[in-house]
């Protein structure tokens, strides 16, 4: 967390004074006190109050929560559609699932339009709080589906990798659904995987752990 430092005749002024700095109440910063601050004698030898103080993890993933929402209001309601959504705050990150009549708009094309939402949901909010915790969005439990499916493609070329010791080039995909593919990989016995391509091309390549081919980590 960022942290800053405040300073004032008391305490309490200094502690107002963040609070006005990161727009949050008391109870939603940690506050170390670096000097208590002292009077002096006849005001002579006074010394300020200083504390450096941060927002709490749970309040900047709520306040994240809260800009994300807005932010989907607008959309939404900008685009004309009929969707509602609630979220759940998790400790690295913001879920929320999307449902209702024109959500199935955004699962066409393997969930390319889901994808892309996403992404603008994300850049906006980071625009107007700083980069942070991650905001996914699901549409009634289609990534859910979609990570099944992705590790079932994992485990059907990584057999095939080791039955003929060769290396298998799975389809370009968006970073997302790499690392879904790499983290199934690395489960598995034998096999190992790497990126391969440039932009939209890029793809998953998943080798017999003995290739000579292999290259350089995962990106």
């Amino acid at each position: 967390m960022i942290s800053e430092e405040f300073e004032a005749k008391t305490l309490d002024q200094a502690v107002e004074l963040a609070c006005k700095h990161f727009g949050v109440e008391r109870d939603d910063l940690d506050i170390e006190v670096l000097s208590q601050g002292s009077t002096g004698i006849f005001g002579i030898g006074a010394k300020k109050a200083r504390i450096k103080a941060s927002i709490k993890p749970e309040t900047l993933l709520k306040k994240r929560a809260e800009e994300a929402q807005r932010v989907l209001v607008k959309l939404i309601t900008s685009g004309d559609l009929e969707i509602n959504f609630s979220f759940e705050i998790k400790p690295n990150g913001i879920s929320f699932s999307l449902s209702g009549p024109d959500s199935k708009l955004f699962v066409a094309k393997d969930g390319a339009p889901l994808n892309a939402l996403q992404y603008l949901v994300n850049k906006i909010v980071a625009k107007r709080l700083g980069v942070g915790p991650k905001i996914t969005l699901n549409i009634e439990g289609f990534k859910n589906g979609k990570s099944q499916k992705l590790e079932g493609l994992a485990r059907k070329a990584a057999k095939e990798a080791i039955k003929t010791k060769k290396p298998v080039f799975l389809p370009p995909m968006p970073a997302s659904d790499r690392r879904q593919i790499h983290l199934a990989v690395k489960k598995m016995k034998g096999v190992i995987s790497r990126s391969r391509g440039v932009g939209q091309k890029r793809r998953v390549v998943i080798f017999p752990q003995s290739s000579r081919f292999s290259g350089r980590r995962p990106k």
